[in-house]
């Protein structure tokens, strides 16, 4: 089978989407498919059976910057891949974005597989160009939906079936390390809808002993802060395996949770807002939800796990459980049968 695994966003940024797609092409290779990735880039790309459709634009949506291509150029070479390739399955995450989702949708002579990952506080996008997002749905021949958020929020507008599959990580790349600190780690982009200001003013709350680890970060953020930056997965993991717990303060926009997976596999206890692409991710027994935005309810929820060893080793292991099912070794099933059955 060949399939073209397509992301509307730029290659040269992470995102979640863009570790989505990768996890997937890894996790199709190894069961015999030939999976290739089609998405805009800002640079050079060092990556397997990757084609790059352009150089992108940012722009601002939900309190998060987002790069996409939209010249003509983009638009051609999106279609002349899809089409010259013979790929049995095109799927195409976030379908209904410019241009490369779209255009491959449209240019498809295969059956069309589309996932959504978006969440947000209203569907401005898919409402304003309703006109365009409706006929271009319709090509598809299977929904998925990452969460029952991110189902939710595409539903407002575009009702039907959807088959939920979750995100998923290489669960073995992660594991504890050397701890007994009282160390917290952050992952994320500095943006106002993570939640780091709220996080920050918690840690003034803390004892001084207390550190924090930020990663995806840069710029001083005081002594007890090390911002490294916008890491490499192996210098991503090496933090989950060294900090004693995982913060995740976002405000909203979170369909899912790929960090919160990322440390229960490295066995740490996660701390992370009540939001609902959260809280269908987060068990209780692996760690705790606090209200967004409320930095003494976060402070008073890191100190209790981090004056208590015997705790966090309890919700560490169970997260190690837990997170077995959202493996990509496993998940790619799920992806697999969708494939088969668009086919037949």
């Amino acid at each position: 089978m060949r399939v073209a695994l397509v992301c509307p966003y730029s290659w040269s940024v992470p995102g979640g989407v863009q570790t989505h797609v990768a996890g997937l092409a890894d996790a199709l290779r190894r069961r015999g498919v030939d999976a290739e990735i089609l998405a805009p880039a800002d640079g050079h790309v060092d990556a397997p059976e990757f084609h790059a459709l352009g150089r992108t634009i940012p722009f601002r949506w939900e309190g998060t910057v987002t790069r996409v291509a939209l010249s003509p150029a983009t638009v051609a070479r999106t279609a002349r891949l899809v089409r010259s390739r013979r790929f049995d399955v095109v799927h195409v995450h976030e379908p209904l974005l410019p241009a490369g989702g779209m255009t491959a949708v449209w240019a498809a002579r295969a059956p069309v597989v589309g996932t959504f990952h978006m969440v947000g506080r209203r569907p401005f996008w898919y409402r304003v160009w309703r006109p365009v997002v409706v006929p271009t749905a319709a090509r598809l021949a299977a929904r998925i939906a990452v969460s029952a958020a991110a189902r939710d929020f595409v539903a407002r507008v575009l009702r039907g079936p959807y088959d939920l599959i979750p995100n998923a990580i290489a669960t073995g790349a992660y594991g504890p390390g050397e701890r007994g600190g009282r160390r917290i780690a952050f992952v994320g982009r500095d943006e106002a809808r993570k939640g780091l200001p709220v996080l920050l003013a918690a840690l003034e709350r803390l004892p001084e002993d207390v550190t924090l680890e930020l990663v995806g970060v840069n710029g001083e953020r005081g002594a007890r802060v090390r911002a490294h930056g916008r890491a490499s997965d192996e210098q991503r993991r090496a933090v989950l395996a060294r900090a004693d717990v995982l913060c995740a303060p976002s405000l909203g926009g979170e369909s899912f949770g790929v960090v919160l997976l990322e440390a229960m596999a490295a066995g740490l206890p996660v701390v992370a807002s009540d939001i609902p692409g959260y809280r269908a991710v987060l068990p209780p027994e692996c760690g705790r939800l606090v209200p967004p935005g409320d930095a003494g309810a976060l402070a008073s929820t890191l100190r209790e796990l981090l004056d208590d060893e015997t705790l966090r080793a309890r919700l560490g292991g169970a997260g190690r459980r837990a997170v077995r099912r959202y493996d990509w070794d496993v998940v790619v099933d799920d992806v697999l049968a969708v494939y088969e059955r668009v086919l037949r």
